[in-house]
């Protein structure tokens, strides 16, 4: 176990038998809205030698910067958005400011706050205020939210930042009966916001009107910055709950689509990312129609976050294995309390799906949490991928069953019926981790899953 890569993402969606192919790895100017040349890209960027308040940089591709005097226009996407989330790296120089919006509406402001205190809604991370220009001058501003924690690096590192946001809900006469929401905002790894309600539009919006969709934008207007690996998933077609019965986790009908993501690593065509998953009636079947040695790996994700729940399905191996891990042992898992779904490898907490070691727990880039055993709380070591061994050895040829009771920061691995692994004190980017989205694991080797079924408590 296991390496993280930094890397670019495909995403499918399948629709019944008919694989819909969509990339949302935005890797390209073209795939924004015509920005008149103010927005270019580059290979390289670096602070100035000579003035840490601009850039230096070499033309290329995958870095968007804004033009080498450091202003130009909003750059917006093309494509409008709902519920979203959204994963981007940026880098400002000293002093620099930019910012994300939302919808072109609700904005995450960018800042050089490096080694601030006494944070505001100003700073990098704060969700900008609101603004009302028929008020008195001294009240016009208000509302806006201050970063948790502040968790800015220096000028000139690249930082990333991972939006999770839901657009405000109207009815049928077009009347809002939902305020928009960023369920969670991490920057560079730190949590810091969660479920914070908006009321309305921020300073800066391009609309005081509120809609169901609408593109984001990144401003360039206020200094020099650069953005790169900018990834979005859809965040629509969320079931709804159905407490205390047993329901399927994946479900894919004609009036809502798929309710889940499959997410595979590296730059694979259309015809080999259609290869990796396969899900009909009951069953998501992994790697069964690959057709080469070596293969990616990937995860087949939810597009809701889950808390208080039991899990159960049933897995089988297949046959064959790929490099890089043709002769290695089948590995897979399940990957649960994610707090970030855009990743092929997501921050994660595992149970460990891997011949002989099926019921270890692995925690996962920045996810963590102890283990319960006799009634004494063992301590895991903090570090990108830690893990604890399971209790005992119950798997089996064939199928196996797995079940997986979670309770806040806490849960527990079932295998054919046995307790095997209890873990506690769950946490991730500095808050408690009590609930996030739910992935299975294709890790070069054949896996079938059935019978994937979740209740919710």
């Amino acid at each position: 176990m296991k390496f993280y890569l930094k890397i670019c993402l495909l995403i499918l969606v399948i629709s019944f038998n008919n694989f819909v192919f969509s990339q949302i790895s935005l890797k390209s100017l073209n795939e924004f809205k015509p920005s008149n040349g103010e927005w270019v890209e580059a290979e390289t960027i670096q602070l100035d030698s000579l003035n840490t308040q601009k850039f230096s940089f070499s033309s290329g591709e995958g870095i968007f910067v804004n033009g080498e005097n450091g202003k130009a226009k909003y750059l917006v996407s093309k494509k409008e958005y709902q519920d979203v989330e959204i994963h981007l790296e940026f880098m400002l120089p000293k002093g620099s400011n930019s910012g994300i919006y939302i919808q072109s509406r609700y904005e995450i402001q960018l800042f050089d706050s490096w080694g601030v205190t006494g944070l505001t809604f100003y700073d990098c991370g704060g969700i900008q205020q609101r603004w009302d220009q028929t008020k008195p001058e001294a009240e016009r501003g208000y509302g806006g939210f201050a970063p948790r924690t502040n968790a800015s690096k220096a000028p000139g590192e690249w930082q990333e930042l991972d939006v999770i946001f839901k657009a405000a809900k109207f009815n049928d006469l077009g009347e809002k009966v939902k305020n928009a929401r960023f369920d969670k905002v991490i920057l560079n790894g730190v949590v810091i916001h969660e479920n914070i309600e908006l009321s309305g539009p921020t300073k800066g919006a391009l609309s005081e009107t509120e809609i169901a969709s609408a593109p984001f934008r990144l401003q360039g207007g206020h200094g020099p910055v650069a953005f790169k690996n900018i990834r979005v998933r859809d965040l629509n077609h969320i079931r709804s709950s159905k407490p205390n019965k047993w329901i399927d986790l994946f479900e894919n009908t004609n009036e809502a689509g798929p309710n889940y993501d499959f997410i595979v690593h590296g730059n694979a065509t259309k015809e080999e990312a259609n290869a990796m998953f396969e899900f009909t009636g009951k069953k998501l079947k992994a790697m069964y129609k690959w057709p080469k040695t070596a293969a990616p790996y990937g995860i087949a994700v939810t597009k809701k976050a889950y808390k208080d729940y039991d899990l159960k399905f049933e897995f089988k191996w297949g046959e064959r294995r790929f490099e890089p891990r043709l002769e290695k042992i089948r590995d897979a898992g399940l990957l649960y309390h994610c707090p970030i779904g855009t990743y092929a490898w997501p921050p994660s907490l595992e149970y460990q799906i891997q011949e002989g070691d099926c019921g270890d727990l692995w925690n996962i880039m920045g996810a963590h949490c102890d283990v319960l055993k006799n009634g004494e709380i063992i301590k895991i070591k903090r570090r990108d991928y830690s893990s604890s061994k399971k209790w005992s050895d119950e798997e089996k040829p064939g199928w196996n069953k797995v079940l997986l009771k979670v309770r806040g920061n806490s849960a527990k691995y079932y295998l054919n019926g046995v307790l095997i692994n209890e873990i506690k004190n769950a946490t991730y980017g500095g808050l408690s981790l009590t609930s996030g989205f739910i992935a299975l694991q294709a890790e070069y080797a054949e896996v079938i899953y059935r019978k994937i079924k979740i209740k919710e408590l």
